[in-house]
Formats: C-alpha cells, sequence, structure tokens
C-alpha cells in the first residue's frame, strides 16, 4: 500500500520545507520513489526548492498548484488576489502524484488551523486527502502547549497521527526544556517522537544523511508500506 504523508507544523516557520527535505532525502537513500507536494503556497519558493533539491521531475503546477505572491494566510492572499481555491483539483492532483510515486510528502501552509477558504481550514483538506500526519515541532521552551494542542485537534477531526519530529532551527546548547520537552509531548500527548532534524548548516545529500539518517526512526514511517 503506497503512502501520503502530510508534514503540518505547530506553527509558521517551525521547519516543515527542511523536515520535508530531509524525509525525501532518507525514503530515496532506501531506494524508494519519493514525490512531494505543497498544495497552497503564499510567497517563498518551498515548492520549486523541494522539487529541484529531490531531484523531481513532475511539474511545478502538479506540485504546487495554488500559489499566491503575498506571504499571508492563503484565505487572504487568495482574496486579495480576488482568486479561488478548487480542492477538488488539489485533490486530484493529489491523487495522481500519490499513483506515479512509492510514497508523496504533502507539505502544509502554517498550522493545521491555518484557513484556505471560508470554512475550510488545511485540517480539513488533510482529511479529504486521506493522508497520515507527521508534526513538525520546535525544541524550546513553549513547544509543549503548541504540539499538545495540535495533536488534540488532529485527534479531533479523525487524522492519523504517524508522530512528531523536532527541528533544531538554530545552532545553541540544549537547556533543560530542550532535553525534556520530547518525552514530555510523547508522555502528555499519547504520540510516537520520531526524532529529531539537528541544525546543520549544509544542505547536500550527504550530509542529511550522516546527520539525520541514525536521528529520524524511518521503520515506524514507513510502517505500514508495501511496495
Amino acid at each position: 500500500m503506497k503512502k501520503s504523508i502530510f508534514v503540518t507544523g505547530t506553527d509558521t516557520g517551525v521547519g516543515k520545507t527542511i523536515v520535508t527535505y530531509v524525509l525525501g532525502v532518507l525514503l530515496q537513500n532506501k531506494g524508494l520513489d519519493v514525490g512531494v507536494m505543497k498544495p497552497v503556497q503564499c510567497g517563498g519558493h518551498d515548492a520549486a526548492w523541494l522539487k529541484d533539491q529531490l531531484d523531481l521531475q513532475d511539474s511545478l503546477q502538479t506540485i504546487n498548484p495554488y500559489f499566491a505572491k503575498e506571504p499571508l494566510s492563503p484565505h487572504l492572499a487568495f482574496q486579495r488576489e480576488h482568486r479561488s481555491i478548487n480542492f477538488q483539483k488539489i485533490i486530484s492532483h493529489h491523487t495522481h502524484l500519490k499513483q506515479e510515486h512509492d510514497i508523496l510528502l504533502v507539505e502544509g501552509a502554517g498550522g493545521l488551523m491555518v484557513p484556505l477558504q471560508k470554512n475550510y481550514l488545511v485540517a480539513d483538506l488533510i482529511k479529504d486527502m486521506n493522508c497520515e500526519v507527521i508534526i513538525v515541532s520546535r525544541l524550546g521552551l513553549g513547544t509543549i502547549n503548541h504540539t499538545l494542542l495540535t495533536i488534540e485537534h488532529a485527534r479531533a477531526k479523525g487524522l492519523k497521527i504517524l508522530g512528531v519530529i523536532f527541528n533544531e532551527t538554530k545552532r545553541q546548547p540544549q537547556g533543560i526544556p530542550e532535553k525534556t520537552n520530547p518525552n514530555a509531548i510523547k508522555e502528555f500527548g499519547k504520540v510516537s517522537i520520531l526524532g529529531t532534524v539537528p541544525y546543520f548548516s549544509k544542505w547536500d545529500r550527504g550530509s542529511v544523511v550522516e546527520n539525520c539518517l541514525s536521528k529520524i526512526d524511518m521503520k515506524r514511517i514507513l510502517k505500514g508500506y508495501e511496495k
């Protein structure tokens, strides 16, 4: 059975694109055909960067069917461009990409509660696409609250959570919060901790494998996958 994994975050700027890239490299390193999708993007070049770095042949328009120029919440960014999002089109692109690849990584916009249009949130799109969910979190102080709220809302929506990946967004010594937060989230959230992407400055494939392979639980991520 093929897998479609939605990479969401506790908030904007937590490092979803980097974690998606790291997962893509590690999965390709296992010999799997990996695809990515960024259904909705507002500003930036995340989709194009992922396509380039993972050497994907899918068109950018398929990977990222909806792009708005301003870095705003999608509901506002597209409203300001006098455009609307056709979610059936997104689901169609998702179905196509899922069929073309062994594993499809779908990167969200912000977190689960980000509105895409009136009365339709990122969490609604995940449910409609029937994706499993990986939550990207920060390690530092405050992450327990943000992560547990994300877990609670995902479960309330009936989403299947694969687990939480922590992302070190800065090079700094780890204090007590950074050392203890993952276990606290595991205990209180009753969720699997899939590992931590450490901070490192070289984003070539070799560095990703060297720095991350032993730190991410790929066996759990691939549970239920059949090639």
